[in-house]
């Protein structure tokens, strides 16, 4: 079987809808939605490295059992890390606020003007984290939800179709950019632009702007064709509407809106020491423990 073209599957595209049978594909957009709001306020909570860094492997291991293949997700994700991994480089050796009172855990090289810092390392470390779990709770629900549906859901809740449809929009044209970005990209390779070494930093301004530029015109263009078919259907000439498609909420929505509530409700719990269990190590704690193993 011949392998299939990746420009043109969706699978290889960031926030585009992929058909599927697993679980999640069957549930409710709203239903999801409940579990990315309390995902999204529980991060901003979380002390410890640790408990962060079992949160976000586990929001990896449902985006895999979502169906999205480990090599799609680190494609989908591979961007985003890079940039936060010099992100985290920039803000560990350049602290915003530098205290006397810091703790520092070692100087780089020995050098007394690059002390690493242990705030500077926790703080960066938790905008790494923050982020892929953000990113990746973002692919799977919109991996997993059609944006019509979605747009259906937020009308169930009396929402105008006119908000609704405008989110709708505004979502599917992420794919959308990113699938005209390389359309042009291909485009300018068969004509032969790019092919010659960027070796200064004018060349590679220039090669960085013709891409935006000529992505920023096609999407541009693609948005008035969508503002002159609205208007030639009379969008929006009655306040409200009626819908041929229904997305019900089912019972195993209704029992996944529950699990969601005592499960975080359980997090929140033991994020703020009401349940008595033992705490998460450190990060700085475990640091100290190899670092002294290592002196012996």
């Amino acid at each position: 079987m011949p392998k299939k073209n990746e420009f043109l599957d969706n699978k290889t595209y960031a926030f585009s809808y992929y058909p599927g049978n697993s679980f999640l594909h069957k549930l409710n957009p709203l239903s999801k939605l409940v579990f990315l709001l309390f995902l999204t306020i529980l991060i901003f909570f979380i002390r410890s490295l640790i408990f962060f860094a079992v949160i976000t492997l586990s929001i990896i291991l449902i985006a895999l059992a979502s169906g999205i293949s480990l090599r799609n997700l680190a494609k989908k994700l591979r961007f985003i890390i890079i940039v936060m991994m010099f992100s985290v480089i920039l803000n560990i050796f350049f602290n915003a606020i530098p205290q006397e009172q810091e703790q520092v855990l070692f100087y780089l090289f020995g050098l007394e003007f690059l002390p690493i810092r242990r705030l500077a390392v926790y703080y960066a470390m938790k905008a790494f984290l923050i982020v892929i779990t953000l990113f990746t709770s973002s692919i799977i629900y919109t991996n997993t939800t059609l944006m019509k549906d979605f747009a259906y859901s937020l009308m169930s809740l009396n929402i105008p179709y006119k908000f609704s449809f405008d989110f709708m929009v505004g979502i599917r044209y992420l794919p959308l950019i990113e699938k005209e970005a390389k359309t042009i990209a291909l485009a300018q390779k068969a004509r032969g632009f790019g092919r010659e070494k960027v070796n200064s930093v004018k060349r590679a301004y220039n090669f960085v702007m013709e891409r935006l530029i000529s992505t920023l015109v096609s999407i541009l263009r693609k948005g008035h064709i969508t503002s002159i078919s609205m208007e030639n259907r009379c969008f929006g000439i009655y306040k409200t509407r009626t819908n041929l498609t229904k997305v019900p909420f089912k019972k195993k929505d209704y029992g996944f809106v529950v699990f969601c509530i005592i499960l975080f409700s359980f997090i929140f719990l033991y994020v703020f020491s009401i349940i008595p269990l033992p705490d998460f190590p450190s990060l700085y704690s475990l640091f100290l423990n190899v670092f002294q193993y290592l002196i012996k």
